[in-house]
């Protein structure tokens, strides 16, 4: 929830005024947002090790 506040500069009023199924999609699309990120993350440090070796 930070992360959609913090990112994306809602409220959390907002954020917990939503539709069930509005809070649901923005929660699974951050999921999905950071698990990419992760996906990128161990893709580079992969990279780089791969570079120094």
């Amino acid at each position: 929830m930070h992360l959609i506040f913090q990112r994306h500069h809602i409220p959390p009023d907002e954020v917990y005024n939503k539709d069930e199924n509005v809070k649901r999609f923005m929660y699974a699309s951050m999921m999905l947002q950071l698990e990419e990120e992760e996906k990128a993350r161990k893709e580079q440090e992969r990279a780089a090790r791969r570079m120094r070796s």
